[in-house]
């Protein structure tokens, strides 16, 4: 899948879906349209319906109707949240406009909020997309870095948090470099992501 392919299911969703929404991307399709260029079959997006009244089903029944006529999965929720042990903090506040389809409204996350769930995973293709998503972008490291600290600070306590910190620090050790080049630091990272309390 490709961006193009991206805008024109939503434009296709447009043509079906008349009430106003706002859409966030995310996953592999995020990482797309911030600069990725892994293959993804799919499109992972939160939606909030922003008319008055129970409109979730006939929403559903419209992006089946558009994934079968472009062939492109979708996978949505009420919630980014839900899709994570890991808290996506205030992400909600976090995220610029990609573009509008008609009546709905299609955010992208900052990088560093997408990431939280991607560095919680922690599969070859969440390293894959964070790799390229962090070379296009190049948010500053150690501000990286504390966005994912808070992120497991305020998660409730779990094995997965203490695995995500070591996730966390084995992508900045292995791809630091890679990513910001020779002023890359890895002290300043590993001091923003010790544990403030016991997180598994």
């Amino acid at each position: 899948m490709t961006r193009r392919e991206v805008e024109e299911f939503f434009h296709e969703l447009s043509r079906e879906w008349k009430r106003p929404a706002r859409i966030l991307l995310i996953g592999g399709a995020g990482a797309l349209m911030m600069g990725g260029s892994r293959p993804t079959s799919d499109v992972d997006f939160e939606v909030r319906i922003l008319s008055r009244g129970d409109f979730w089903e006939e929403f559903s029944a419209k992006v089946r109707e558009v994934s079968a006529r472009t062939g492109i999965g979708a996978q949505f929720a009420e919630s980014v949240d839900r899709w994570s042990q890991i808290s996506f903090l205030d992400y909600r506040r976090q995220t610029r406009p990609l573009r509008k389809f008609g009546t709905i409204e299609v955010r992208l996350l900052e990088p560093a909020y997408w990431s939280i769930g991607k560095i919680g995973r922690y599969w070859d293709q969440d390293i894959q997309d964070m790799v390229a998503v962090f070379g296009e972008k190049r948010p500053f490291p150690l501000e990286l870095a504390r966005v994912w600290a808070r992120a497991l600070e305020r998660s409730p306590r779990s094995t997965q948090l203490g695995l995500a910190r070591r996730q966390a620090l084995h992508f900045f050790r292995t791809y630091g470099r890679k990513i910001w080049g020779g002023s890359f630091r890895m002290e300043p990272v590993e001091e923003a992501l010790a544990p403030r309390r016991p997180i598994g």
